[in-house]
């Protein structure tokens, strides 16, 4: 190919470059592109990758902490102070008291289920005891508790004196009757003092009462008596009406 023939080809692929890359987009609106258009035969160029746009990275600063510091507590003074309310409660109405009428129970009237009476001490009969619940009422009458003194006679010299003091003493023990085991020992509270009983009425216990609870079960008793200056004395076993026909 000639030189000439060559310019004119330039010419005209310059000319090609000027339409498609700058008089059209002016036409259409879009952008101007100067890259030159493939030819036939030769490959396209590949374009140049532009540079990669830079996401901005947000920078968050903070701020360090402030560390305050507390007031010191003040110290007591030694003065007291005065509290006051936060809140006020509503005083209470003042409680009426009424005296409610007297509704105890009148007393259980009791029959007597056996009697044991006597001046001496011994062993008693056994008894069965049916009934689940029973009293022991008992009394003693004892010799006085006094001093007492005796002057020998004078005939064969001087005379000798013989004294002794009076201590009255009353015992009763319970025991089963199948086994002889002891079930409660009984002994008059206060001790005995018929003199002091006697100058004040007030202060005569008699009679003693023990109470027994046996449940539903059956068992039998019998009583060892152990007296001492004793004139006499009398155990009543006692139960109440209410067990009549029942057992």
């Amino acid at each position: 190919m000639e030189k000439r023939d060559i310019a004119i080809l330039m010419l005209a692929l310059a000319g090609m470059v000027i339409l498609a890359g700058v008089v059209k987009p002016l036409l259409t609106g879009q952008s101007i592109d100067l890259s030159l258009p493939p030819l036939p035969g030769i490959l396209p160029a590949e374009p140049t990758p532009g540079p990669t746009p830079e996401t901005p990275i947000t920078r968050v600063t903070t701020a360090p902490p402030t560390t305050e510091t507390p007031p010191p507590t003040p110290t007591w003074s030694g003065k007291p102070q005065t509290l006051g309310y936060v809140a006020l409660v509503t005083p209470s109405p003042t409680p009426s008291f009424s005296i409610l009428p007297d509704t105890s129970a009148p007393p259980e009237k009791l029959l007597t289920y056996a009697t044991i009476q006597s001046h001496a001490g011994g062993i008693t009969q056994a008894m069965a005891m049916p009934f689940p619940y029973w009293e022991l009422h008992y009394t003693v009458d004892p010799w006085e508790t006094t001093f007492v003194g005796e002057t020998s006679s004078k005939m064969a010299g001087q005379a000798d004196y013989f004294a002794s003091e009076i201590f009255p003493s009353f015992s009763i023990e319970v025991r089963d009757a199948a086994d002889g085991s002891l079930v409660r020992k009984i002994e008059p509270q206060g001790g005995l003092n018929a003199k002091l009983w006697k100058e004040n009425k007030e202060n005569d216990p008699r009679p003693w009462i023990e109470k027994f609870y046996e449940g539903t079960t059956t068992r039998s008793y019998y009583f060892v008596v152990n007296t001492h200056m004793i004139h006499s004395y009398k155990m009543e076993v006692k139960v109440p009406e209410r067990y009549l026909g029942k057992y």
